[in-house]
Order: C-alpha cells, then structure tokens, then sequence
C-alpha cells in the first residue's frame, strides 16, 4: 500500500480531520496562554503528520487485537507520543531564551496531563503540589527522557490509579 493509499484509508475510516482541528485548536490555547504566539509558529505539515501517524498506530493495535474501539489511555499516550516525536511548534525568532527550546515538551505537557485530568473531573484550580510535581515530572521525562506509546500508556493508568484514592475512581 502507498502511503497515498494509507493517507486515504485512514481518512476514510477514521476521524483525521476532526483530531487534527481539535489538537490545532489546543495547541493554539495553549500557546495563548503562555503568551508566546508571537514567537512560535504551528508548521500544519508536521502536526498533519503526527494525526496520520497517530491513526496508522492505533489502526495497527485495533487490528492485532481484535478489538473496535480502544480506551483512553492508549489514546492519550499515542496521540503525545507522536506529537512530540514530530514537533509541530516551531520558534520563528532567533536568539531564544532557553524556556523556549522545549516548547513542544511544555505544551504537550499541558495538553497530555490536562486531558487526563479533566477525564477524572480534576479542574486546575484543584491543583495541589503532588500535581505541580508530576507536572515537572512529565515535562522533564519529556525533555530528557526516552519513552514510547506503551510507557505513556503505563503514565496514563498510574495516574487514574492514584486518582482514584482522591477523587472517588474513574469518570468515564
């Protein structure tokens, strides 16, 4: 198959279009947020190609598994895993300040751990400091660290895990 065809069926039995404008959109608040959108820039080819990478991996594990739909914690881990691995924030200006080379860390960081919280039902204003840590933690492992899809996974099911204790189980 080419990746033509790939790009295709993926398209057609998946929703491509739909991720990539509610991760663009994400991406964009985020960035808002921490006042940088004047010195960054989303390079849409790079987060296109992180969507269908995303897609082609969870078309994959559907398949190996036999199963039709696949829970969260695959869908957030795989979904960062390639946003981070393609990098779609870029900086447009020269002589950064060194907080900005991990820009994409930073903001897969935010995304990545507030999905996960507002799937308990966790507001940010519910912070406390063990979430401040595991926030640096995330961004520092994100940095610096190696990880896949699966150890993301094993992330995303700890920390429902420990919620559990403090927010009465799983929402959803």
């Amino acid at each position: 198959m080419t990746e033509e065809e790939k790009r295709e069926y993926l398209i057609s039995h998946y929703p491509v279009e739909d991720r990539y404008k509610n991760i663009l959109i994400q991406i964009q608040d985020v960035l808002e947020a921490l006042e940088v959108m004047d010195i960054v820039d989303i390079n849409t080819d790079l987060l296109g190609q992180a969507i269908f990478d995303y897609f082609e991996d969870i078309d994959k594990l559907k398949k190996f598994e036999d199963i039709d739909k696949i829970n969260v914690d695959k869908i957030y881990s795989y979904l960062t895993f390639w946003l981070l691995r393609r990098k779609p924030v870029q900086l447009v200006k020269d002589n950064m300040s060194v907080e900005y080379l991990y820009i994409n860390e930073k903001v897969f960081t935010i995304i990545f751990v507030t999905k996960m919280m507002a799937e308990i039902d966790i507001k940010y204003s519910d912070t406390n400091l063990k979430l401040e840590s595991f926030f640096e933690l995330i961004y520092y492992n994100f940095k610096y660290r190696i990880f896949t899809q699966k150890t993301l996974e094993t992330v995303v099911s700890a920390f429902f895990c420990g919620s559990s204790f403090n927010y009465g189980g799983r929402a959803k």
